[in-house]
């Protein structure tokens, strides 16, 4: 599954990766805590590392989507190149994707946390 995400979204792979196994291990382990009562009513402070982490999951993946769609306008230059363009636009919508669903998870997961310890 890895190998087919490098695949898709190119160089912003490696960084989207990154972004989304810490985002889910954070949010894993605010729940564990929340879970053993070990954060403060009130307390959230998941608000300074979840939510940051869901826009810079959106810019990562709108990078991307820039970076793919150059790569697909650069498959006009000489003629029509039909499989840069098809590679770059499904790098661009890949990168896109993946970014958005990272961000969703990091801003649910924060507002959740929040509403379950008030």
């Amino acid at each position: 599954m890895i190998q087919s995400l490098y695949k898709h979204c190119g160089i912003f792979a490696g960084p989207q990766i990154l972004l989304s196994v810490v985002t889910l291990g954070l949010l894993v382990a605010y729940l564990l805590a929340w879970w053993r009562r070990e954060l403060l009513p009130g307390k959230n402070p998941w608000e300074q590392t979840l939510e940051p982490l869901a826009g810079i999951a959106v810019t990562i993946g709108l990078l991307g989507s820039v970076y793919g769609f150059i790569i697909a306008f650069g498959g006009f230059r000489e003629g029509l190149d039909v499989s840069r363009v098809v590679s770059g636009l499904g790098s661009a919508y890949w990168t896109t994707g993946v970014g958005i669903v990272t961000s969703l998870v990091a801003s649910l997961g924060s507002y959740s946390l929040s509403v379950l310890n008030r």
